[in-house]
């Protein structure tokens, strides 16, 4: 909404400005007449926050229930050039102990995205202006990362993993903006990669002796105890790793006139003062 407020001022000003110029060329004065107007420039993104909105979705067959998946993601937007760097933060962690259904994951992601329009600050010095041109971290993306996590999932008594993993990978998106020039974004997005991890089954009762109730769960391990070593077990898994419809907020942008960071994503900036016209009268 105050965004709208923003545009529609903005609006109304510049529609003044222009009928007012074109009052004073009309019916030039004899007296001298000086305007300073002010415009808004664009400020160049700092930091965004996201949520990968299909995460949200999630149906488990073997729960037979809707499992969301808690997640969020910031990213770093150099001055200028093509490359970002960001961070993500996937968290289910659903449980229902009378059923034995735990969905249980935190993992962790490092990324580097490559954008192919780039971001370039230009300096344009007529009138001493230094306007810059819009932000450009938008449209086709390339992206390298890395994650890493930790799990425990189990479907039923008899059915339970728990372990570690760590992955790499590439990927490619689209970015576009929402809602004219505003904070919003899409991001649209897959990845694939490869994921290797470490794990061990596990089960509801004593697997030695399942008459002897304790309420507890078990690594599944029926040999001498002393030969047990956790994280016998390897997966490996090559393919796609992640596809997302990511809603992205503009949270943080670089100011102009100084340093800093700022909320908003415009800046007041004052235009050349307009030159007098000054005319006489030399008729008697």
């Amino acid at each position: 909404m105050k965004n709208i407020r923003l545009i529609a001022k903005i609006t109304t000003l510049g529609a003044i400005i222009l009928l007012f110029s074109g009052i004073t060329h009309a019916q030039p004065t004899t007296t001298s007449d000086a305007q300073i107007t002010s415009d808004t420039l664009s400020r160049r993104e700092f930091l965004s926050v996201k949520t990968n909105l299909l995460f949200y979705g999630i149906y488990m067959p073997g729960y037979n229930r809707w499992c969301p998946i808690p997640n969020i993601a910031v990213e770093y937007y150099p001055k200028q050039g093509h490359f970002t760097f960001g961070a993500s933060f996937d968290m289910p962690w659903w449980q229902d102990y009378n059923a034995h259904k735990y969905f249980q994951v935190r993992n962790y992601q490092l990324e580097t995205r490559y954008y192919l329009k780039g971001n370039k600050v230009t300096n344009h010095d007529t009138n001493k202006s230094n306007k810059l041109n819009k932000p450009n971290y938008a449209g086709v993306y390339l992206q390298g990362y890395l994650n890493g996590g930790i799990f425990g999932i189990c479907f039923d008594a008899d059915r339970g993993w728990v372990g570690e993993g760590l992955g790499a990978g590439i990927g490619t998106g689209y970015i576009m903006p929402l809602f004219g020039n505003s904070h919003w974004r899409l991001d649209l997005g897959l990845q694939a990669g490869f994921f290797r991890c470490k794990y061990d089954p596990y089960r509801y009762g004593n697997p030695v002796d399942p008459s002897y109730k304790d309420n507890l769960y078990y690594y599944k391990w029926t040999l001498n105890p002393s030969l047990f070593k956790k994280r016998q077990y390897r997966w490996n898994w090559i393919g796609p790793t992640r596809i997302s419809m990511t809603l992205s907020y503009d949270l943080l942008y670089r100011r102009i006139s100084k340093k800093g960071v700022s909320f908003n994503c415009k800046e007041p900036q004052s235009l050349p003062i307009i030159a007098e016209s000054i005319y006489t009268n030399s008729s008697k």
